[in-house]
């Protein structure tokens, strides 16, 4: 059976169980704006007026709920109990998806948790959340009730990971922090502070294999997980947006709109120039298709086919707003959108 099969994983990225060189693109793109291979190097403006179908990508918005937070929604989740949004309004919501008898999805919202601060980074694991914050803390809730605050972080907080059990953060203070749970008392404390050869202010963090990839300002350090040291930095020296794995490997998207692909151990596969979209924030790995999701800007979304990594087309899913974070449910197709203004789309692919 040589059908991609697809995990599903809980920050928004999109797993192959099998290992494999992804092709470089090529081919003819089905987008606006295409140039060869179907990429294209144009500014990010709005392409139009905002649409709820994309009929050839056979892409529908269930629902938009309009202000759903009263800042940007910079970060979800997705739990068996609802789906999670954080945003800069110091809140952190829970959603639970209801269909109706239309077949169409509308998103109710079921819980508000005050925050001292905005929230930038969700994580959910071994029953507990973890919200990166704009001051340097992280703020955890556990499901039995229980709360922490992780102290050690000077500035905004944007990426929470966990790797067999210990939780890596990382910061615009240009460091990275590893953190371990003891049991009996419910804390968490600092075992370990990386800053030594980081890529300036933290964006993005993403474990594959043995290796750390650290995206920031200045682009990529690998770290290795063994001895906790920078083995390479991997080029361009370009603010990183976020990171998606995919059959071994990690898209990296740049802020300036442009996708690098790299294996395991940080060598080069494929680039791409800027989409015609512009510059980029977010990525999602949708299991319908299989399609990686690039938010924009300028409130537009690119798809890319896999695992052949061919651009598709775009379409104005949010009012000039940026989409500033995005998460894929991980079945049914099912994606949403968090905007910068506070605003929360649900969205479906139906096709093959």
């Amino acid at each position: 059976d040589d059908r991609v099969q697809l995990v599903k994983t809980s920050d928004h990225m999109l797993k192959h169980r099998r290992g494999g060189v992804i092709p470089a693109p090529g081919g003819k793109g089905r987008g606006k704006r295409k140039g060869r291979g179907g990429f294209d190097c144009r500014d990010g403006a709005p392409v139009g007026p905002v649409v709820q179908r994309v009929d050839e990508e056979q892409l529908g918005r269930h629902c938009e709920v309009r202000k759903a937070h009263g800042a940007s929604i910079t970060c979800m989740a997705m739990t068996e109990q609802g789906i999670y949004t954080g945003s800069q309004d110091k809140s952190l919501k829970r959603w639970k998806p209801t269909k109706g008898d239309d077949g169409r999805f509308t998103l109710v919202p079921e819980l508000t948790v005050p925050l001292p601060e905005s929230c930038y980074c969700l994580r959910f694991y071994g029953g507990w959340f973890f919200c990166g914050l704009w001051n340097g803390d992280i703020r955890a809730f556990s499901q039995d009730g229980a709360e922490a605050t992780l102290k050690g972080h000077t500035r905004r907080v944007t990426s929470v990971i966990v790797h067999q059990n210990v939780l890596i953060s990382g910061s615009a203070d240009r460091e990275v922090r590893l953190w371990q749970m003891n049991p009996g008392t419910k804390s968490f404390n600092c075992t370990h502070t990386l800053a030594d050869s980081m890529p300036g202010p933290i964006s993005k963090l993403h474990v594959l294999n043995e290796n750390l990839f650290v995206g920031g300002q200045n682009g990529i350090a690998v770290v290795n997980l063994g001895d906790l040291k920078v083995t390479k930095l991997l080029p361009p020296t370009k603010g990183v947006a976020d990171m998606l794995e995919f059959q071994g490997h990690v898209i990296v998207a740049y802020t300036e709109g442009s996708l690098r692909i790299f294996d395991a151990d940080g060598i080069l596969k494929t680039e791409t120039k800027p989409l015609a979209a512009g510059p980029m924030l977010c990525l999602g790995g949708l299991d319908s298709g299989p399609r990686v999701l690039c938010g924009h800007s300028g409130g537009q979304v690119s798809t890319i086919a896999l695992p052949n990594f061919e651009f598709r087309t775009h379409f104005q899913a949010l009012d000039g707003h940026k989409v500033d974070s995005m998460l894929c449910a991980g079945h049914d197709g099912i994606f949403l959108l968090g905007s910068q203004d506070g605003s929360l789309q649900l969205w479906q692919r139906v096709g093959p």
